[in-house]
């Protein structure tokens, strides 16, 4: 068995590993579009390398052209899942005024035996789109992951690695056969490691999307889409050391509906939950991006305001009970929702929410207490 054989049973196999993966985490993991236009990505793939060896064994150039077109449409739903992914259009006008003139030169060469202008189409075609690949995997607003950056590393090294397969045919444009051996080095050399590497980051990238999906749904609350307890309790750990450490204001308010029961018992708990998810967007809506909500548990939520002490959290306060009263309940005409709020700065000894849920929830008593409906900060109930 020749070299160029084992080297095409390598990427045939690592292409029909990677499929199975890809749609073992698409059917599993939501159905996400990215996944599946991957999944068809290296599923093109396996054929291409079939394609790739039935050509070369065969000696039939009508197989190497239909592998090159394979490449370009493989090449192409890579880009295509990499823009999915990062919520990003496909420019579908600029692939086609790119692809189809290289289509019909890659396929043309390869029906004319032209190696260089083949040389030239395909690698050139394939390299512009992992170069576009990398940059559309740019993430905005944050930091790399490092799966991301991993795969944001190989689709740059992708894009030299075909940019060199270019040069080295341009070099050999006019010459013999024979001086396409810099080109075939290049390929056999460079192609495997690249390939395979390439895979495997792209599989952390979808591991690392999964395990991060997976934190989101422990930390969330299902209903209302608010932290849970267990993620408020961890952001909370997080927004105490940053007040802390920069000796910043933190307040945290604990908020109680007013009459929730009554609500529940009165129009039925479908009622009830559309209550607590409209509750749940006003408030969300309500506060600045970097302040957290979260929901305690039944009708009472916490939010954590940064950079916010007690009397700036009650004027937030004020504005929400405000608008609660204006909320509109399909499911429940007539019913008019309130609630009570408890407000507590953040204390020198305090580590976590624990420490400030006490005081909150004192606050929140002398708030219902006092007649409901209405805003007590712990300070002035002490």
């Amino acid at each position: 068995m020749n070299s160029a054989a084992i080297i095409l049973a390598l990427l045939f196999f690592t292409s029909a590993i990677m499929a199975i993966a890809m749609g073992i985490a698409w059917a599993q993991f939501g159905r996400r579009r990215h996944v599946l236009s991957w999944m068809i990505a290296y599923g093109i793939s396996v054929v291409q390398w079939a394609l790739n060896g039935a050509g070369l064994f065969f000696g039939s150039p009508f197989l190497i052209g239909m592998a090159a077109l394979a490449i370009m449409t493989s090449a192409t739903f890579t880009l295509i899942g990499v823009r999915q992914r990062a919520g990003r259009t496909v420019r579908w006008a600029g692939l086609l005024m790119v692809g189809i003139p290289c289509a019909i030169a890659g396929f043309h060469a390869a029906l004319t035996r032209n190696a260089p202008l083949q040389g030239i189409a395909i690698p050139g075609y394939a390299g512009i789109l992992m170069l576009s690949s990398a940059l559309s995997l740019w993430p905005r607003g944050r930091r790399f992951s490092a799966p991301e950056l991993a795969f944001f590393s190989l689709l740059l090294l992708f894009a030299v690695f075909e940019g060199c397969l270019v040069v080295s045919a341009a070099l050999n444009w006019g010459g013999p056969r024979e001086g396409m051996d810099s080109y075939r080095a290049i390929m056999a050399l460079g192609l495997p490691s690249i390939y395979v590497g390439t895979c495997v980051s792209a599989v952390l990238v979808v591991a690392g999307d999964l395990a991060h999906e997976l934190r989101r749904r422990m930390q969330r609350d299902v209903l209302t889409d608010a932290l849970n307890r267990l993620g408020l309790e961890e952001a909370a750990v997080r927004a105490i050391a940053n007040a802390k450490r920069h000796d910043r204001p933190l307040a945290l308010v604990i908020c109680d509906l007013d009459g929730f029961k009554v609500l529940n018992d009165s129009y039925g708990h479908i009622a009830g939950d559309a209550a607590l998810r409209g509750f749940a967007r006003l408030v969300t809506a309500a506060i600045r991006r970097g302040d957290i909500v979260g929901r305690l548990g039944g009708d009472e939520f916490g939010l954590l305001l940064v950079d916010s002490d007690s009397a700036a959290a009650a004027d937030v306060m004020e504005r929400i009970r405000a608008e609660i009263g204006c909320m509109i309940l399909p499911q429940a005409p007539g019913a008019k929702l309130r609630a009570s709020f408890g407000i507590a700065d953040l204390h020198e000894d305090d580590e976590c929410l624990d420490d400030m849920v006490a005081r909150a929830d004192s606050a929140l008593y002398r708030a219902k207490k006092d007649g409901k409906d209405r805003i007590s900060i712990w300070r002035a109930a002490a």
